[in-house]
């Protein structure tokens, strides 16, 4: 019986928490003052993953100028005779 009794407790302390969110939430103020907290953390997230995408972004097009860089040297090094097409 004892895992009967364990579970009428808990069943009874989650009704009271639901019961107290609840009761929370519905004074006005309470409510809006969590909805202001809840839209300022969605700004701050917003704002860094915005700053990470940008970082992102340019850290790819350094890469992408490297690669290019690197390819045109290999081209013009190949046009030019200093190296045969497949040798690194």
């Amino acid at each position: 019986m004892k895992s009967g009794n364990s579970k009428l407790i808990l069943g009874l302390v989650i009704g009271a928490a639901v019961g107290a969110a609840a009761c929370y939430l519905m004074n006005k103020e309470n409510r809006e003052e969590l909805l202001d907290q809840i839209n300022e953390t969605v700004d701050r997230a917003k704002k860094k993953i915005g700053k990470a995408i940008d970082q992102g972004i340019e850290e790819l097009d350094c890469a992408v100028d490297k690669v290019n860089t690197l390819a045109q040297t290999a081209v013009s090094r190949v046009k030019a005779g200093n190296i045969e097409a497949g040798d690194e």
